[in-house]
C-alpha cells in the first residue's frame, strides 16, 4: 500500500541522513551558514514556483528546484546538501501546497534520498564539494545529475503507481518523459550556479536568477501551448460529432483507449502521443458536407453511398496533413485506420505489419467504443461480449498482438467497463443479432470477408 511505501521511503531517508557526511572544511566555516541560508531560500522559491503536470489520472508538479539542489551537492557535504533540499521541500509542501501529512512526508523523504545518493555518486566519481573553490569535473557532475533524476523520478513513479494502481514502468515513462529534455538541458545551470556562488557569493545567485526564471517561463509557455492546441482539436472534434448524437464524445474516448493500448504495448512517449492525436482526429474528414446526410440516416447504405463513406479516412488524412506537425505518423494512422489486418480493409487494402501501428491501435479502440455505445438498433455490449468479438476477429480485422494487449490490461478493462456502465442499460446480443443489426447502420463500415461481418464501428 501507499502507507507502506512511504514508511520504507522514510526509513531510507533516515539511513541516508545517518550515513551522510556533515563535515565542513576550515576554509568554508565562515561561509557555511550564509551559504546554507541562501540556498535554502533559493530552493524554497524555486520549488514554490512549480508547474502542474497531468500524469494519467494523477497530477504531479515540476519545478526548477533541482538546480539549487544539485548545485548544493557541489558546495556542501552530503548531509548539509540534503538538509537544504529537505527544509525547502518541507516548507513548500506544508505551507504553499498544504498537502496531507503523508504526502509531505513522502516528498521530503524522497528528495533526501535523491540528493544523498546524487552526492555519494558525485564524490565517488572524484567530485569535491567546497564553498571556497570550484573543483567539479564533467564526469562527477553528470553522475550526480543522472543519479538525482533517476532516483527522484523512480520514487515519484512508484508513489503514483502505488496510489493509482498503475504499472510502474508506465508511470515512470509518463513522469520522466513529460519533461526529460527540459530537465537535462536545465540541469546545466546547476554547476554554473555553484561556480558563480563560489566566485561572487549572493550576487552570483542573483545573476543566475533571471535565466532560471526564463527557463521555467519558457517551459510553462510550452505546456500551455500544448494544452491550448489539444483543447482546440477537441473543440473541433466536438463540433463535428454534434451532427450525430450517437457519436458524441466518440473521438475523445477512442483517443483515451488508443493511448492506453499504445502505452501497454510499450511504445515511446512520442508514439503514444501521436497515436492519441491520430485517434482524436480519425474521423475529422466527416466535417465535409457530403457525409452529413449519410451520418444522419438510419437505413442501410447503398453501394454508391458506401463507396462515398469509405473515402472518409482519406479525407480525414488530407485535413490532418494540412498541419505540418501532424504529417507523417499521425497522418498515416488516420489514413489507414480502416485497414483490416487480413488486407480486406480500405483505402489501400494493407495487411499485417504494413498497416501503421497507430492505425491498428485505432482500429481496435474505434470498434470497441462503437460496441460499448448505445445504438438505435441495439444496446451497448458488455465487456465480456466485447472480448468475445475481439477474439473472434483477431487476425482478420484486428492485430492479434494488440488484441492480447487489450485483453490483458486492467487499466483498459476499467475504462471500457466504466463506459458500458455509463449507458442506461446493456444487453448481451447474440453474435448473429449484433452483426445483422450492424448491417442496418450507416456509420459503421466493415470489410471482413463474407459470410461473417466484422463488429460495428463508429
Amino acid at each position: 500500500s501507499f502507507r507502506v511505501y512511504v514508511s520504507l521511503m522514510a526509513a531510507a531517508a533516515i539511513v541516508c541522513f545517518l550515513a551522510a557526511s556533515w563535515s565542513v572544511s576550515p576554509a568554508d566555516v565562515d561561509r557555511q551558514w550564509n551559504a546554507l541560508a541562501a540556498f535554502l531560500v533559493l530552493g524554497f522559491v524555486s520549488e514554490a514556483s512549480y508547474l502542474r503536470l497531468r500524469v494519467g489520472k494523477a497530477e504531479t508538479q515540476s519545478s526548477v528546484a533541482f538546480i539549487p539542489f544539485i548545485a548544493s551537492i557541489m558546495l556542501f557535504a552530503t548531509g548539509w546538501a540534503a538538509l537544504v533540499a529537505a527544509a525547502a521541500m518541507l516548507g513548500v509542501e506544508s505551507v504553499v501546497r498544504r498537502k496531507p501529512p503523508i504526502r509531505v512526508l513522502f516528498n521530503v523523504c524522497q528528495i533526501i534520498v535523491s540528493v544523498v545518493l546524487g552526492s555519494w555518486v558525485y564524490v565517488a566519481l572524484g567530485g569535491r564539494y567546497s564553498l571556497s573553490s570550484f573543483e567539479a569535473g564533467a564526469i562527477p557532475i553528470a553522475g550526480a545529475v543522472v543519479t538525482y533524476f533517476f532516483v527522484n523520478s523512480t520514487a515519484v513513479s512508484l508513489a503514483v503507481a502505488t496510489w493509482y494502481r498503475e504499472r510502474i514502468a508506465r508511470a515512470w515513462l509518463r513522469i520522466a518523459g513529460a519533461s526529460l529534455v527540459y530537465d537535462v538541458v536545465t540541469s546545466l545551470l546547476a554547476p554554473l550556479l555553484a561556480y558563480l556562488y563560489v566566485r561572487l557569493q549572493i550576487p552570483g545567485i542573483l545573476f543566475l536568477a533571471l535565466p532560471i526564471y526564463f527557463v521555467r517561463h519558457l517551459y510553462q509557455v510550452s505546456l500551455q501551448l500544448e494544452q491550448v492546441n489539444r483543447d482546440l482539436l477537441e473543440l473541433m472534434v466536438k463540433a463535428i460529432e454534434a451532427r450525430d448524437p450517437y457519436t458524441s464524445g466518440h473521438s475523445q474516448r477512442v483517443s483515451v483507449v488508443a493511448g492506453e493500448i499504445a502505452r501497454e504495448l510499450g511504445l515511446s512517449s512520442k508514439t503514444v502521443e501521436h497515436t492519441r492525436t491520430a485517434a482524436l482526429l480519425h474521423d475529422v474528414g466527416k466535417i465535409h458536407e457530403e457525409y452529413a446526410p449519410l451520418l444522419r440516416r438510419e437505413g442501410k447504405l447503398d453501394a454508391t453511398e458506401k463507396a462515398l463513406m469509405q473515402t472518409h479516412p482519406t479525407r480525414s488524412a488530407e485535413l490532418v496533413g494540412t498541419i505540418s506537425a501532424f504529417r507523417g505518423a499521425i497522418e498515416l494512422a488516420v489514413r489507414h485506420h480502416h485497414e483490416n489486418y487480413d488486407g480486406s480493409g480500405y483505402p489501400l487494402g494493407l495487411a499485417g505489419d504494413a498497416i501503421p501501428v497507430g492505425a491498428r491501435i485505432i482500429m481496435i479502440a474505434d470498434t470497441v467504443d462503437a460496441m460499448t455505445t448505445d445504438r438505435p438498433y441495439r444496446k451497448a455490449l458488455s465487456f465480456e461480449r466485447v472480448t468475445e468479438e475481439l477474439r473472434g476477429y483477431a487476425g482478420k480485422q484486428f492485430d492479434p498482438l494488440l488484441v492480447d494487449v487489450f485483453l490483458r490490461s486492467a487499466a483498459i478493462r476499467a475504462l471500457v467497463t466504466a463506459r458500458v456502465e455509463s449507458q442506461p442499460e446493456t444487453t448481451a446480443v447474440s453474435r448473429g443479432g449484433l452483426l445483422q443489426a450492424a448491417a442496418l447502420r450507416i456509420n459503421p463500415l466493415f470489410a471482413s470477408p463474407p459470410p461473417r461481418r466484422a463488429p460495428a464501428r463508429g
